[in-house]
């Protein structure tokens, strides 16, 4: 298999009104190092709306990208088994209304993907 196929995480993040820009700095400092260590590299950070608010939640999209399965499969053992990972979530909790991750990828590349 090519290991040229993209895979995105995508990481969808609503912050308690007030708290986006502070979650998103402590996402860029202390998360996204070891993110980038688990192979990941940034695509994008979106704000909505495009503004910081102080009485009304931001929404932050968060999006890396892997290439390949075997590497996305890579990511997600380190993942699971980094007790800093969690412990980062549990710490920045106090700042998020919610949180959802999903993984992505493009049409042509379904049959690649599935192809382990």
């Amino acid at each position: 298999m090519s290991t040229a196929t993209t895979i995105y995480v995508i990481d969808e993040i609503v912050a308690l009104p007030g708290k986006g820009r502070a979650l998103l700095e402590a996402y860029h400092e202390r998360y996204a190092p070891g993110a980038r260590a688990r192979g990941m590299a940034l695509d994008r950070v979106l704000v909505s709306p495009p503004m910081w608010l102080d009485d009304d939640s931001n929404t932050i999209t968060i999006s890396w990208t892997i290439q390949g399965a075997p590497a996305w499969w890579g990511m997600s053992f380190q993942s699971r088994n980094d007790p800093g990972v969690a412990d980062w979530w549990a710490e920045v909790d106090e700042m998020i209304v919610r949180r959802s991750r999903h993984f992505a990828t493009a049409e042509s590349d379904i049959a690649e993907i599935c192809n382990v």
